[in-house]
C-alpha cells in the first residue's frame, strides 16, 4: 500500500516541478516546508518526505525540455487547483475590551529555557506582535528550594533573543512580596481567606469529606494574629493561608487552596529577608491583575489553576483576564526535564547550557538555528487544546528546513577540508584560475581568488576512490587515477565527481575545528577569507554543510555546525 496519497503525491511532483524550473538540481529540503506546509500531517513522516521527493526529483532530471514542460503545466496547474486554503499567521483572539492587548511568559528559574518553553513563549511573542500589544516576561522565583542562579540573566538574554528582542518589560516576583503580603490581608480582612494549622493527614480527610475545617471558623481577628505568627514566629510546615472557595467542589483541586507558605530556606536574591512565601496561584493572579494582562496563554494542565484564581478575582473585584489553554507537544526522543538537565551539568556530562547536544535555547542559538525558524513552526501549531506527540529528530529536520530559508541568502561560501590530504595535479595550463562567487545567486558579493597549484588539499575521504574523473569546484576536471589535467570547462559527457580543494601553496589558509552535534570535532583547513568573518557570521561549507563562527582559539578558528 502506497505510504502516500494520490493527491500528495501530485502536490509533491507540483511542489518539485516548481522548484526545479529555477533550480534544476534542487535540494529535497528546499521542497518540504512547502509540502509539509500544503499538509501538515506530514510532519511526523519527515524522512518518507525526504525520500519521496528525491525519487521525484531523480525521475524529473531524466526528463527532456519537452517532457518536463508537459509535466510542469500538468502538475503546477493541479498544485493551484490541490492546495487547500492554508491559515496565514496565528488565528485571531477572542476580543478583548481592554486595550491594548497584553501577555506575559512566566518561568520558574530552576534552568535554561529548552525547546518546551518555546512553545508558549513564542506564542505569547507572536500574538503581541499580531495585535500591537506588549510581552511581559516574569520569572517565578516565590519557592526559594528550586532555583539556579544563573538562570535569571540566562532566562532574560533567550526570551529576547528568540522573541528578536520583543520582551517590554521584566518582572521578577522575589522583588514583590510586600505587595503580596499586602492583598494576602486584604483577603484576611475580608474573611474570604484563613490561616491553617492543620495537619496534612487531617487536612486531607476533610477535602475528602467535603467538610470545613476547624481553622476556617475562626474569626478575622484570631485570622490576623495568625497570619502576623506565620510572619515573625511559626516554623516551616506550621501553617498555611488557605482562599475560601467551595469545600464541595467537584474538583478536590479547587476546595479552598493554599495561597502562601512558610519556608526557610535562604533565596539567591533575597537572602533571609522574607520567610512567607506566595504559592503560584496567589502570585500569579496578582501579577496578571497588576501588570494588566488581558490575555494569559498557557498550558492546559492550568485548567485548574484558572477556576482557583477566578475566586482571588471575585474577591478583589478584578477583571478576570482571558485565559487560553494549549494542549502540550510531547517531543519523544529527547529529555525536556531542566532538573535532569542540571543534574547532568554538575556531573560534567555537558559543557554548559549551550551544549549542541542539548534541546536548549541556548545551544540552538549558538549552533546558528535563527528564531524565524521556531516562528514557522508555531504558526502552524497555533492555540490548540489538542496534545501531540512528535518525534524530535522528524521536529529538528522540518526546523533545519525552515531554517536554512533564512540562513541560505546570506551565508557566504567557503571551502573547508577536513581530514586533509595532498592530490598532486600535472599539466594544468598556466591560465587556469579560480574566481569563485561568494554566494552563487548574489554575483554583486564578489569572489574569492585562489590560485591553482600543482597540489592541492582535498579530503581523505573523496581519494578513497580515484576511478573516474573528478572535478575541482570551480577550477578544472582530472584524471582520478593520476591527477592529469582534462579540461577547465564543465562538460556534462565527463560524468566527473566534485570535490572540494584548497590549493597546498596558499599561504594564509586557516586552521578550522568544527564542533557537531555529538560534539565531536572535526578537523581541517579553510580559506584564507574565514579569517576575516564576523564573530557570529553563518557561512556554508560547500559540500558540508552550514556553520556558525563562534570563537578563535590561538589560531584555530573555531564554528559549530548548524545543518546541512
Amino acid at each position: 500500500m502506497s505510504t502516500f496519497s494520490e493527491e500528495t503525491k501530485n502536490l509533491l511532483k507540483g511542489f518539485v516541478l516548481e522548484t526545479m524550473e529555477k533550480f534544476p538540481h534542487p535540494k529535497p529540503q528546499a521542497i518540504l516546508g512547502k509540502i509539509v506546509g500544503a499538509e501538515p500531517g506530514l510532519k511526523g513522516k519527515i524522512p518518507l518526505v525526504i525520500k519521496e521527493i528525491e525519487s521525484i526529483i531523480t525521475m524529473y532530471s531524466k526528463l527532456s525540455k519537452e517532457e518536463f514542460k508537459k509535466e510542469h503545466k500538468k502538475y503546477t496547474a493541479h498544485l493551484k487547483k490541490g492546495l487547500k486554503k492554508q491559515r496565514v499567521g496565528l488565528p485571531e483572539l477572542k476580543e478583548s475590551k481592554i486595550t491594548p492587548y497584553v501577555f506575559r511568559f512566566a518561568p520558574s528559574p530552576s534552568g535554561p529555557l529548552h525547546l518546551g518553553h518555546s512553545i508558549q513563549l513564542l506564542l505569547n511573542s507572536e500574538y503581541a506582535k499580531k495585535y500591537k500589544g506588549t510581552l511581559i516576561l516574569r520569572i517565578e522565583d516565590t519557592n526559594p528550594t528550586n532555583i539556579n542562579s544563573d538562570a535569571y540573566k540566562q532566562i532574560q538574554d533567550d526570551a529576547q533573543w528568540i522573541t528578536k528582542n520583543g520582551i517590554a518589560e521584566v518582572v521578577i516576583q522575589s522583588e514583590r512580596l510586600d505587595d503580596y503580603y499586602k492583598h494576602a490581608e486584604t483577603v484576611i480582612k475580608q474573611g474570604n481567606a484563613y490561616v491553617c494549622t492543620c495537619k496534612q493527614e487531617d487536612w486531607r480527610d476533610c477535602v475528602a469529606k467535603k467538610r470545613a475545617c476547624p481553622c476556617r471558623e475562626k474569626g478575622v481577628e484570631e485570622q490576623e494574629r495568625r497570619w502576623q505568627s506565620m510572619l515573625h514566629d511559626w516554623k516551616e510546615g506550621k501553617a498555611v493561608v488557605r482562599i475560601k472557595t467551595d469545600m464541595a467542589h467537584k474538583n478536590p483541586a479547587i476546595r479552598d487552596w493554599p495561597a502562601f507558605r512558610i519556608c526557610e530556606e535562604t533565596h539567591p536574591l533575597q537572602g533571609n529577608k522574607f520567610r512567607v512565601w506566595p504559592l503560584m496561584n496567589f502570585s500569579v493572579a496578582v501579577d496578571d491583575h497588576e501588570f494588566g494582562s488581558t490575555h494569559v496563554i498557557r498550558g492546559k494542565d492550568h485548567e485548574a489553576n484558572a477556576e482557583r484564581q477566578k475566586y482571588l478575582y471575585k474577591y478583589l473585584e478584578w477583571s478576570i483576564p482571558e485565559f487560553i489553554h494549549t494542549g502540550r507537544v510531547n517531543f519523544q526522543g529527547i529529555s525536556l526535564s531542566s532538573t535532569e538537565l542540571q543534574e547532568n551539568l554538575k556531573k560534567g556530562k555537558f559543557t554548559g547550557a549551550d551544549d549542541p547536544r542539548l534541546p536548549t535555547l541556548a545551544a540552538f542559538r549558538r549552533r546558528g538555528l535563527q528564531p524565524e525558524a521556531f516562528v514557522q513552526y508555531i504558526h502552524e501549531l497555533g492555540p490548540s487544546k489538542v496534545d501531540k506527540t512528535v518525534e524530535y529528530n522528524d521536529f529538528m529536520k522540518a526546523i533545519y528546513a525552515w531554517n536554512r530559508g533564512v540562513i541560505e541568502k546570506d551565508a557566504n561560501r567557503y571551502f573547508f577540508v577536513a581530514d586533509p590530504v595532498e592530490l598532486s595535479i600535472t599539466n594544468m595550463p598556466d591560465h587556469v584560475k579560480a574566481d569563485i562567487p561568494l554566494h552563487p545567486n548574489i554575483p554583486e558579493r564578489g569572489v574569492r581568488s585562489m590560485k591553482k597549484a600543482t597540489t592541492m588539499f582535498v579530503e581523505k575521504s573523496d581519494l578513497e576512490d580515484r576511478s573516474g574523473l573528478l572535478r575541482l569546484m570551480h577550477l578544472c576536471t582530472i584524471k582520478g587515477e593520476d591527477g592529469s589535467f582534462v579540461s577547465e570547462e564543465v562538460k556534462k559527457e565527463h560524468k566527473a565527481r566534485a570535490i572540494h580543494w584548497l590549493p597546498t601553496t596558499e599561504e594564509h589558509l586557516v586552521k578550522v575545528k568544527v564542533l557537531m552535534p555529538d560534539q565531536k570535532p572535526l578537523e581541517g583547513l579553510g580559506e584564507p577569507g574565514l579569517a576575516h568573518i564576523d564573530k557570529g557570521a553563518i557561512v556554508q561549507f560547500e559540500r558540508k554543510f552550514f556553520v556558525r563562527f563562534d570563537h578563535q582559539d590561538g589560531d584555530v578558528f573555531v564554528f559549530y555546525h548548524t545543518h546541512r
